[in-house]
């Protein structure tokens, strides 16, 4: 919780320490929303086909487009 005091300052402050402030503010919520991207797991679930290898190959492209949603 920020003090009404320092509230009070912030307010009274030029309009370049407030910018400056509200950069720094910036930089830290960038790097918090970086750190919390990197501990959050983003792979992706896919199926593997198998298929004997020495036959012919067939397959439908929009049954398999359609599987990627």
């Amino acid at each position: 919780m920020v003090a009404k005091d320092m509230l009070a300052q912030i307010q009274h402050a030029p309009l370049t320490e407030r910018i400056q402030l509200i950069e720094i503010i910036l930089q830290s919520l960038k790097e918090d929303i970086k750190s919390s991207l990197s501990n959050q797991c983003r792979r992706k679930v896919f199926k593997v086909k198998k298929f004997p290898i020495g036959e012919e190959l067939h397959c439908d492209r929009d049954e398999i487009y359609a599987e990627r949603g």
